[in-house]
């Protein structure tokens, strides 16, 4: 069998598969010889899972021994079996404080184990996480687990039409558009188990059930009650639309939504999407009118032929020619200095007025008598206007006078003051910065990570999923978020159902 991209210490994709598909897995293999090389149960339909996600109801919990508990998380069609000990201290410690039942959702390893005194393979997982959920949660991943499941019976049917089995099957089906751990999965399947066409449409009515039960149109699913190898009908039944409209091109790790949830989606995404071009240009066709509609109130209007110099060159003119009728309109007014009508620039000829000092009439420059009164006159002033006529060598000092000088203390004192209101005004800046920090701060704070990682992972995925270092930074771009706190959250989208990786550092939202 070709390699994949799966090698030791990469991070393995975590699979969705009913119970009862997993219950019937008896193969488990490793990929080489290497002590840290992934171990894969390989299932009837051939799906290769090193890691699975399950959802369900909590029914038991039960200890093995003092060191080890084992748990039963039952979906629509089973049990899924997971014994969680001292190398599993968070899930061990889930478990025990647990109060059966309760909706769960469990992430782990896919393992087998073959007693040494028995004739049967069982399956169990070994956990990784556990997280208390919801009921919309888990009808969720049923949802997607029963699609899931129908892709991968749509790709075995589409294989066992092949005539070519071993590594030549696996080259078609990649070549046919399925992912490398399905067309690896699918001959180990058939080689393994020889499975039929009788137990794919065995399971395909046990995945049907399963959506008929959250729709609720079905109480319980139909148990699966074939044998891999089981012969029986040669006619596989109808499937959905959704999972043959994309004919061999689809694989389970590329879609695991409905069509329904698809559409209803669409509109979501379309919301939180960045505008389009078409968008953007109508916005800005918007804007451009209504600056236009301010601008044509205000500036000359511009012919299509013209030219803005042309515009420019007109309104210049019409502004000098309003000048020059407005001149022409100012009457008898000249700028001719000779017709200023009566005056001349002559000096000898002002009339009456003479620049000689002796014709002022009553007035003298002499100062010897400016501004004296005789002394009945000075205290008949004082008596009715409390006037009191002081001379200079009479005025006090300023301090005498009760007038206000600032000494240098008061002066110190101003300076500290004009000082000290600097710094308050500088602190009050700084505080108002800390709070304006804080407030972007809080505002990244209350943004729901989860959901907006999962709006991100819409918005970026291109059919195949979304990278998931893309999504991180699209989420760290936007709010400001830490990248280690959105990592965290999408983790969480990840184990309440509303997102699954179809492959390595992709995300799809569901």
């Amino acid at each position: 069998m070709s390699a994949d991209d799966s090698g030791p210490g990469r991070r393995e994709v975590a699979h969705r598969l009913f119970a009862a598909e997993f219950d019937d897995a008896t193969v488990s293999y490793a990929e080489s010889d290497e002590e840290r090389a992934p171990k894969y149960v390989v299932t009837p339909t051939g799906a290769r899972v090193n890691r699975l996600f399950a959802v369900g109801v909590l029914t038991e919990v039960e200890s093995v021994n003092e060191d080890v508990l084992r748990a039963r998380v039952v979906d629509p069609t089973g049990a899924f079996v997971s014994y969680a000990g001292q190398y599993q201290p968070d899930a061990a410690a889930f478990f025990e404080r647990a109060e059966p039942p309760a909706f769960v959702a469990l992430t782990g390893k896919a393992r087998t184990f073959e007693p040494d005194d028995g004739n049967r393979i069982y399956t169990s997982v070994r956990p990784e996480s556990v997280a208390d959920v919801d009921s919309e949660t888990r009808d969720r991943w049923t949802v997607s687990a029963a699609e899931a499941t129908l892709r991968r019976i749509a790709a075995m049917a589409d294989a066992k039409s092949l005539d070519v089995e071993g590594d030549a099957l696996e080259a078609a089906l990649l070549d046919r558009g399925y992912d490398v751990s399905l067309a690896t999965g699918i001959p180990i399947a058939l080689e393994r188990y020889g499975t039929t066409t009788a137990y794919l449409d065995a399971l395909r009515e046990v995945a049907l059930d399963a959506l008929e039960v959250v729709a609720g149109d079905r109480d319980a699913v139909r148990s699966l009650d074939r044998a891999p190898a089981d012969a029986g009908t040669a006619a596989l039944g109808p499937l959905p639309a959704a999972v043959t409209d994309d004919g061999a091109a689809a694989s389970e790790a590329t879609a695991t939504a409905t069509d329904d949830e698809t559409t209803a989606a669409a509109p979501a995404d379309t919301a939180g999407a960045t505008p389009s071009a078409g968008t953007a240009a109508s916005e800005s066709d918007s804007e451009n009118s209504s600056t236009a509609e301010t601008v044509d109130d205000q500036s000359p209007v511009v012919s299509d032929d013209g030219s803005a110099a042309d515009a420019a060159a007109t309104t210049a003119d019409s502004a000098a020619a309003a000048s020059e009728d407005a001149a022409d309109d100012l009457g008898e007014f000249d700028d001719s200095g000779d017709d200023l009508g009566e005056f001349d620039d002559s000096g000898d000829d002002l009339g009456e007025f003479d620049d000689s000092g002796d014709d002022l009439g009553e007035f003298d420059d002499s100062g010897d008598d400016l501004y004296e009164l005789g002394d009945e006159e000075r205290r008949e002033v004082e008596e009715s206007f409390d006037v009191g006529f002081e001379s200079a060598a009479e005025v006090d000092d300023p301090g005498e006078a009760d007038i206000d000088v600032p000494g240098p203390e008061d002066l110190a004192e101003a300076e500290d003051t004009a000082g000290e209101r600097a710094v308050d005004e500088e602190t009050a800046a700084e505080a108002d910065a800390g709070e304006a920090a804080t407030d972007e701060g809080d505002a990244a704070a209350d943004v729901d990570l989860e959901a907006v990682a999962v709006d991100a992972m819409s918005d970026l995925d291109d059919g195949d999923g979304a990278d998931r270092e893309a999504v991180v930074a699209a989420v760290v771009e936007e709010y400001g978020a830490d990248p280690g706190d959105v990592a965290d959250a999408i983790e969480d989208a990840l184990m309440s159902g509303k997102c699954y990786e179809p492959s390595e550092d992709s995300l799809k939202a569901i």
